[in-house]
């Protein structure tokens, strides 16, 4: 900021010079059919020819390409290849533009349905649409977490239920869910356990526990 003033045309320079270093760091193909083969062969996606010719398959990338989008901020194309472009598997190069994630995303949203594919690949390219995270940064992907984005986790007030529910917040957050735990069934600190009082630790022990496991056990980790 300047006297008062963003200065929007440093983020342009900065978007010039982030997106031409993503190209050159980007794996291209001559074809989709080329695309395709190499993907598949590398266990980077599932067999999309499996459900669709490959004229089809063209088809959904011609509309992925056909609106010219064009990142409008450094920070939208810096997350895009950031946290959702598959990468080569030193992560050393991207193996996806926004149109190529655009395009696998709504063949695998269409489930062999090439009249969908097309609906979800214009919808989303135009921003019109945008599939939730899960959704947008898994599908298509051989290798992945699901495609769903939360999870409403209910505990009792014993072991077995807290340690069956940190196990399965942990399973959960790996495989990329956002995950919720009601907690208000456990006992306030101070009460009673077995006529005894002051017994109960309370809920921020329990707190602590997850905290933990969240943090150890991330998407894909």
């Amino acid at each position: 900021m300047q006297d008062g003033f963003y200065q929007l045309h440093k983020d342009k320079e900065a978007l010039e010079v982030f997106m031409e270093e993503a190209r050159e760091n980007t794996v291209h193909f001559n074809s989709v059919a080329e695309r395709m083969e190499y993907m598949k062969e590398h266990d980077y996606y599932y067999n999309v020819l499996d459900e669709y010719s490959l004229e089809e398959v063209e088809g959904v990338y011609n509309i992925a390409y056909g609106e010219n989008f064009e990142f409008q901020s450094y920070m939208a194309a810096s997350k895009f290849y950031k946290d959702y472009a598959l990468k080569t598997n030193d992560q050393k190069q991207y193996l996806e533009s926004y149109e190529d994630r655009v395009a696998i995303v709504s063949l695998y949203l269409g489930r062999g349905d090439v009249a969908k594919a097309k609906h979800f690949a214009s919808m989303i390219v135009k921003q019109n649409y945008q599939p939730a995270t899960p959704t947008f940064l898994n599908a298509g992907r051989s290798r992945r977490g699901e495609m769903v984005s939360c999870f409403l986790l209910e505990m009792d007030d014993s072991l077995n239920s807290i340690g069956f529910n940190i196990n399965t917040a942990m399973q959960l957050s790996k495989i990329g869910g956002g995950v919720a735990l009601n907690l208000s069934k456990l006992r306030a600190r101070g009460e009673q356990i077995k006529g005894i009082d002051n017994a109960a630790s309370g809920v921020v022990p329990v707190m602590k526990l997850l905290e933990d496991s969240f943090s150890y056990a991330n998407q894909l980790g």
